[in-house]
């Protein structure tokens, strides 16, 4: 009886030990596949800043190209062009000068405050939005509209970043390709989610056209912006109909912990 008794038990602490380890090695193995995980999320997170900072220094240049560098080269024109004999006529140019200059500082102050990350933090997706949409309206070229329905929710991490940078990609691409002269944004913000549309009333695309005038906007720039999306775990939808404009749709889930 004794040595039965003592067999079972050696038996049920074989089991109890071997369910043991097993368990542990399993608890090991899931922290490792997690870690991975987050190293790998990581990484792409970093791939993506990368990307991201690579397209921001593009705009810079672009922005300083052609509109800083514009004016600059008017204040230059404008500076060879006075007549020191004639102290009206110089007056006159002197205060014309100054007030390309003033323009000058001002884009340049409000090109640094949508490209730092740490304003854009600070300020909130809302503010910084509108922002940018009061710099289009200034330029004469845009009508603008924006709409908010929720309270605004702050995005954790560098999520909201990513958001604006896409938003940025969206309007650049409005810009440059789509000849609107109507741009409108709404923040839609529930308990769950940010829905997020952006949408102009320009010349539109054919999606199924993979025609060279049609790859940034319908290739490479749409494929970048989804990709961003996917990786905040938000997804993103472009409906677009020749000439009657287009429509870029973001869904982003909150999380836990925003």
């Amino acid at each position: 009886m004794i040595i039965s008794v003592t067999v079972v038990l050696l038996i049920l602490l074989f089991f109890i030990v071997s369910f043991l380890f097993i368990y542990k090695n399993r608890q090991v193995r899931h922290r490792a596949e997690m870690e991975s995980v987050k190293e790998k999320y990581n990484q792409e997170i970093l791939k993506t800043q990368l990307e991201i900072r690579e397209q921001t220094m593009k705009n810079i240049s672009e922005e300083i190209h052609d509109n800083v560098g514009q004016v600059l080269s008017l204040v230059v024109l404008s500076l060879s062009a006075i007549e020191l004999n004639d102290t009206t006529k110089a007056a006159a140019k002197i205060e014309s000068t100054t007030k390309l200059v003033e323009k000058v500082v001002s884009d340049l102050r409000n090109l640094s405050k949508t490209l730092d990350a740490d304003n854009v933090a600070n300020v909130g997706l809302v503010a910084i939005i509108k922002f940018e949409l009061e710099l289009l309206e200034k330029t004469g070229v845009y009508r603008t509209l924006f709409r908010l329905s929720g309270t605004e929710k702050k995005l954790n991490g560098s999520k909201e970043i990513v958001l604006y940078r896409i938003i940025q990609e969206s309007l650049n691409n409005i810009i440059k390709h789509a000849k609107a002269t109507m741009i409108k944004i709404s923040l839609d913000f529930s308990d769950t989610q940010l829905q997020v549309e952006i949408t102009d009333d320009g010349k539109g695309f054919d999606a199924g056209d993979s025609g060279e005038k049609n790859m940034h906007r319908s290739g490479a720039g749409i494929k970048n912006m989804k990709k961003r999306a996917n990786l905040i775990g938000g997804s993103l939808a472009v409906k677009s109909v020749p000439s009657m404009g287009t429509t870029v749709s973001m869904i982003i889930p909150f999380s836990p912990a925003g």
